[in-house]
């Protein structure tokens, strides 16, 4: 069973902020996924939606693109993505059933407005 939360982020240097952050936490398979806004969260249900996973690879034209002609210098090459850091049993065809359906079930929380 999924736990599905927003908690409220405290900011690291210790001071008060006038305008209050709230990230979306789903809880599922022994995992705990961190989003801070809905668009992150459909993010990760396309990659979960998906059976066979993308390549790792990204082509120089795509780089060039986001990161400038210099992104040589400003990408190192041990630099990894971000469902490139989960944990490999979460990809297993059960779990991933499951993690999906709790993903699609914060959204459809987030959308109504009752997270």
């Amino acid at each position: 069973m999924a736990r599905i939360l927003k908690e409220l982020v405290k900011r690291c240097d210790g001071k008060a902020s006038l305008t209050p952050r709230h990230v979306i936490v789903v809880r599922v398979a022994s995992f705990a996924f961190r989003f801070e806004t809905v668009e992150r969260l459909r993010e990760c249900i396309k990659y979960y939606e998906k059976k066979t996973r993308p390549s790792s690879r990204i082509a120089a034209k795509t780089l060039a693109a986001d990161l400038g002609e210099d992104w040589r210098e400003l990408r190192g090459w041990d630099v990894e993505r971000w469902f490139e850091r989960l944990p490999m049993y979460l990809l297993e065809e059960p779990k991933r059933q499951k993690v999906l359906k709790a993903l699609s079930t914060a959204l459809a929380l987030a959308k109504t407005g009752k997270l």
